[in-house]
């Protein structure tokens, strides 16, 4: 396993996507941070000045958005790269167990994950100051949950899209991953509506779309937990075990794709 990590990380070098992950993160930080520090807020002629507990709240849902970004590029075109065309026979005769492949694929796409966050870090000292991480306001325990959420959600939605390239190909998982993305996002915000109702009955329509929506994987919920986790709140065990499980499906899913190859030239684009 050990030496797929490494071949995994040496490819993932050679196609500069650390490079282009770097600078995108670094661009889009910087830029998001400059903006709150010189942004001012006035609601009835009352103007606040966004300060860094405010920046550091945005910083967390820009990140998720650069963190999004790589997960979906890394699962679309770099995780399904071995496993496609010509190339899925030579994968399928190595003398490595398919289990590993996705183990290696999260372990690869959990460091560019990592690089992401570490950006985060050194934007928000570089343009706040880096004292502020010494002092006893900066969220340190919101900050790490979160992060460490965000990746376990990012590693399904990585190997999910990953999957999806193998069986539909790339193109059509980018339009369905996003349409995916947002239909859950809709179902997840009508689940939490309809879950308030003082009249909720499993036995209802209701109740009956709640009680499927909650087997689905939890993407429509990914958005309110996330916002939870970044005000120093915590999630249910309930959605953190889905995403687990989701996980394990996923990756059995995986394997069984890419125990069987297919030699398509036309599967290349």
């Amino acid at each position: 396993m050990w030496a797929l990590f490494l071949e995994n990380c040496r490819y993932v070098l050679r196609s500069k996507m650390v490079v282009l992950v770097i600078l995108f993160s670094t661009l889009v930080h910087l830029s998001g941070l400059k903006l709150i520090n010189h942004l001012t807020v006035s609601i009835q002629e009352v103007v606040t000045v966004m300060g860094p507990k405010e920046a550091i709240r945005v910083g967390f849902y820009i990140q998720l958005f650069t963190a999004l970004s790589i997960a979906s590029v890394y699962g679309v075109w770099m995780a399904p790269y071995a496993h496609r065309g010509e190339r899925s026979l030579l994968t399928h005769v190595l003398p490595v167990s398919k289990v590993y492949f996705p183990l290696c694929y999260g372990l690869c796409c959990g460091l560019l994950l990592i690089i992401n966050e570490v950006i985060l870090l050194m934007s928000f000292g570089w343009v706040m100051g880096f004292s502020f991480y010494s002092s006893d306001i900066f969220p340190w325990g919101s900050l790490i949950k979160t992060c460490m959420f965000q990746t376990l959600c990012l590693e399904v939605l990585m190997l999910s899209l990953a999957l999806s390239s193998l069986v539909v190909g790339q193109i059509n998982t980018v339009f369905l991953g996003a349409t995916s993305l947002f239909v859950m996002q809709i179902l997840g915000t009508f689940s939490h509506f309809f879950s308030k109702d003082p009249k909720f009955s499993l036995f209802t329509f209701k109740g009956l779309f709640v009680f499927v929506y909650e087997k689905l994987p939890p993407i429509g919920d990914f958005i309110f937990d996330f916002n939870l986790l970044s005000k120093g709140e915590s999630v249910s065990f309930e959605n953190l075990g889905l995403w687990l499980i989701w996980w394990l499906i996923i990756c059995f899913l995986f394997v069984i794709k890419i125990r069987y190859p297919s030699n398509i030239r036309g599967s290349e684009g």
